[in-house]
C-alpha cells in the first residue's frame, strides 16, 4: 500500500488574545481574555520510521509558543495556525498537511494544503 501517510501531535497551551472589531453580543471579546488553546498539526512523512517523532513535533510546538501563557494580541485561530505551519516549513523543514488552533477545544479553525 502506497497511500499517502502522516503524524500528528496535540498540545494545549493556556495564551491571550483579544478580537478588538467584536461588536454587539460578542463585544466582550474585545477585552483580553484567556483561552487553553489546543493545537493540533498534521506533517506527512515518507515512511513508516517517520521524518519527526511524535515527541519531536510537540517540543517544535512548544517552542513555537513559548514558555508559559502567550500573549498573542489580536491574533485569530487562523492567524495563529499560519503562524505554525510557516514555521514547521521554513524553521524545521517539515510539511505541514494540516494545522489545526482551537479555543479550549470548543471552536478553531483548521488549516489544510489547500489553504
Amino acid at each position: 500500500m502506497n497511500a499517502p501517510v502522516t503524524v500528528w501531535t496535540t498540545v494545549t497551551l493556556p495564551g491571550f488574545h483579544c478580537w478588538p472589531a467584536a461588536t454587539g453580543r460578542r463585544s466582550y471579546l474585545a477585552d483580553r481574555h484567556r483561552h487553553l488553546f489546543r493545537i493540533t498539526a498534521h506533517v506527512a512523512v515518507s515512511h513508516d520510521d517517520r521524518d519527526v517523532e511524535f515527541h519531536d513535533l510537540q517540543d517544535v510546538i512548544r517552542a513555537w509558543w513559548g514558555t508559559g501563557a502567550r500573549e498573542c494580541g489580536s491574533a485569530s485561530c487562523e492567524d495563529l495556525a499560519r503562524d505554525l505551519w510557516i514555521v514547521l516549513e521554513d524553521g524545521y523543514q517539515l510539511t505541514p498537511t494540516q494545522v489545526d488552533v482551537s479555543e479550549d477545544g470548543e471552536s478553531g479553525a483548521t488549516v489544510t494544503e489547500a489553504s
